[in-house]
């Protein structure tokens, strides 16, 4: 049987093709430069700062951040929720504080959450979605307490694409910290993995001081780099969870006091931010466009008998269904992969707590993530597809 040509479209893991340039910038840095960032005067040395300085001016200016310190760069985007979460615990994580997390979290943020709190008797409160995949505001608002010392909430999901309501989440944090003492107040966290280079990302208008996004799916460009956002109120809480050479004064017994480099132990990973840099280069939000392919997407698996469509269409393209009992999505999925050549995600994206609000949590959904390149004749053929199967059924 001769299989029709490949579709990817599981770009809530990782984008592919990349962005135009990056392979080619990573190429030319590994051949013509190759040096460590930050750890010689020598020419080359210099230029691999130069990379990295540019990278993060550049992503900096793109989040809104008040000042280019305040992006680090870490190996994905787990790492780099780790490092916010863990060295930020003894602000929120000590007996009798609490934190407050949306049930559309990723297990990137809820599990260094959980562990962290565990650790120290410290509370987790959990808000959940509604059916249609979005956490409520109200309940959110209502959850938080005077013991309330963090809130993380995803940007948008990765399962249903429905963006959160972050930025009023921010408003409602900042008015609480308006009224409480510093050591008091409330860090707001926000997991921009799913958004960023597909949609606007603001820090300033948003209200968060942690923000965490990888290279490698919104901006397609390399796995295996990531930054963290940290706004400047909690440059001095943060505590480094990882320790190591710096090259900022070597002979001290501890880690810089001064971002970025008190977050950045060891040797960088220039030529992967040098592929990020030819990537957001390449690659700018379009909004607009997103959410017209999300409507087709899901206006189109709408129109099939013998579908459950999860939750409700979001500005991202990205949807998740259900083909009932008599076939499992990852049955589905190696269907659509060896008979249509439709490659797409099965099980339960890393996003478990989000499928109990779904209906989902017997066996999960199968995901359909779209993406950079993807177009409108993509989307229908999934569908079509789709229907195909569910007819057979």
């Amino acid at each position: 049987m001769n299989v029709p040509e490949r579709l990817y479209l599981d770009h809530a893991s990782t984008s592919w093709p990349k962005a135009p340039g990056v392979v080619e910038a990573i190429a030319e840095f590994m051949t013509e430069c190759g040096a460590s960032a930050s750890r010689g005067n020598y020419r080359s040395a210099q230029s691999a700062g130069g990379v990295v300085s540019q990278t993060r001016q550049s992503l900096a200016s793109l989040i809104g951040a008040a000042d280019p310190s305040c992006v680090t760069f870490h190996s994905g985007c787990t790492q780099a929720l780790n490092v916010a979460i863990h060295g930020l615990a003894g602000h929120f994580a000590t007996e009798g504080q609490e934190a407050i997390v949306g049930a559309a979290e990723h297990n990137a943020v809820l599990r260094p959450v959980r562990a962290a709190v565990q650790r120290s008797e410290a509370r987790l409160r959990t808000v959940p979605c509604d059916e249609s995949g979005l956490v409520n505001l109200d309940g959110l608002a209502d959850a938080i307490c005077d013991q309330t010392r963090m809130i993380a909430l995803t940007h948008a999901s990765n399962v249903t694409g429905v963006v959160q309501p972050v930025a009023e989440v921010g408003r409602v944090v900042a008015e609480q910290n308006a009224q409480r003492e510093p050591k008091d107040r409330i860090v707001f966290l926000c997991d921009a993995a799913q958004t960023f280079g597909y949609l606007p990302v603001d820090v300033q208008s948003m209200g968060v001081h942690v923000l965490a996004a990888p290279a490698h799916k919104g901006s397609g460009g390399p796995v295996g780099i990531a930054m963290l956002y940290l706004h400047p109120d909690w440059h001095h809480v943060i505590e480094p969870i990882v320790q190591g050479g710096s090259g900022h004064d070597g002979t001290s017994d501890g880690m810089p006091d001064t971002m970025p480099g008190r977050l950045e132990p060891g040797t960088q990973n220039v030529a992967a931010i040098a592929g990020w840099r030819a990537a957001i280069e390449h690659h700018s939000p379009r909004a607009d466009e997103w959410l017209l392919l999300a409507k087709r997407l899901h206006d189109g698996l709408r129109s099939v008998d013998g579908i459950r469509v999860a939750g409700q269409c979001g500005a991202l393209p990205i949807a998740s269904i259900d083909f009932g009992p008599l076939l499992s999505p990852a049955e589905a999925a190696a269907i659509l992969d060896s008979e249509f050549g439709i490659e797409v995600r099965a099980g339960y994206h890393c996003a478990a707590l989000v499928h109990e609000c779904l209906g989902t949590q017997a066996g999960g959904t199968l995901r359909i993530s779209c993406g950079h390149g993807t177009t409108e004749a993509d989307v229908d053929r999934v569908v079509d597809a789709v229907r195909e199967i569910a007819a057979e059924l």
